[in-house]
């Protein structure tokens, strides 16, 4: 498999388990080549409230530092699969992506993200 296609790989998967561990139900995705990379749209059912909005919003911070290729070349290796360092997997797909938005909107939760090809 080819290391882009492991790294949308590893995107999906951790953007699936954010959405498990913040309640979110019925989740589906969908995955869009383009001629300059790839698209992942998640869209899940979810509690409207206070508590969503926070993670909503520290999603969005770990999503939108923008892409680092050094910071992602050194750490795509040693990223683990350690439920205690969640945050710390969030940030490296951050590093990931060009492009990140994540919003609530009438309790579904739609998450967008764009990596451009290598």
């Amino acid at each position: 498999m080819s290391e882009m296609r492991q790294k949308i790989g590893r995107i999906i998967d951790e953007l699936i388990i954010f959405q498990f561990n913040a309640g979110a139900e019925d989740i589906h995705m969908e995955l869009h080549r383009r001629p300059d990379g790839m698209e992942i749209c998640f869209t899940s059912q979810c509690s409207d409230g206070q508590d969503m909005e926070k993670q909503v919003d520290r999603l969005n911070r770990y999503l939108k530092v923008g892409r680092n290729e050094a910071i992602e070349a050194y750490f795509w290796g040693l990223a683990g699969e350690d439920e205690d360092c969640h945050n710390s997997e969030l940030q490296l797909i951050g590093q990931m992506v060009d492009q990140a938005d994540a919003r609530l909107e009438n309790g579904q939760l739609i998450i967008k993200v764009f990596r451009k090809n290598d």
